[in-house]
Parts: structure tokens; sequence; C-alpha cells
């Protein structure tokens, strides 16, 4: 089963993501915070991420960029979860290496094939 990482600072929205990934098979991982998510990331193979953009101590971007300069990271598909799913957050967000963005309030009718979709493409 693949390993998913959620790392989000509100607690409904990690529970509501959680949950949901549950009800689809996955026994996510979870951090409140960007320090959180690298230590899970050293300890763990994670093949997606569930990225909110805004974090406390450390940014979404900050974190995104330490994903993707570390070699032992950067192939991980991570996919911002936020708020500001507005044309140009959503192209911000891609520039800086994120696979995907879901905007918040999560749509749950799709939100498993959304991730269902991001877990089986495979990137050339």
């Amino acid at each position: 089963m693949p390993e998913i990482l959620i790392v989000e600072d509100n607690l409904l929205n990690l529970i509501v993501e959680a949950d949901l990934l549950k009800s689809f098979g996955h026994e996510p991982k979870k951090a409140k915070n960007g320090f959180e998510a690298l230590k899970i990331l050293n300890e763990v193979k994670i093949d997606l991420i569930l990225l909110d953009m805004e974090l406390p101590k450390m940014h979404g971007l900050e974190l995104l960029q330490e994903i993707k300069l570390n070699p032992e990271t950067r192939s991980i598909k991570v996919v911002a979860v936020t708020g500001y799913s507005d044309p140009e957050s959503k192209e911000k967000y891609l520039k800086a290496g994120c696979y995907a963005v879901l905007a918040k309030p999560i749509n749950f009718g799709e939100f498993g094939s959304q991730i269902e979709d991001f877990l089986t493409i495979v990137d050339s």
C-alpha cells in the first residue's frame, strides 16, 4: 500500500483528510508542521504528500523546497491542499514543484479518485 503523508496544522482538516484516506484503505502518516513532516520523511518512504500551504513555523513553500532539494525525497509527489486556489496561487504552487493543487474545502465526492489518480500516474 502506498504511503501518504498529510501535513496540516488545522486539526479538523487533518482528521477529515485522514478519515477520508482511511475509508479508501490507506493509513496516512500525519504531521502538524514542516518540521514534523521532515522527521517523518527521514524515517519512512513516502509516495504522496498532501501539503497545506499555510503552516506555522515553516511555510508550505519552504517545506516544498526542502523536499525538492533533497535527493532522497525530490521524486515524491506533493499536492498542495489550500484555500488559496485562485489561478495565480495554483500557478505559483505548480511552478514551485507541486504535482497538483486541491482546493479547500475538499470535495468529498472527488477526493478518493483524485488520490488514486495521483498514486497511479507514473512519471517518466
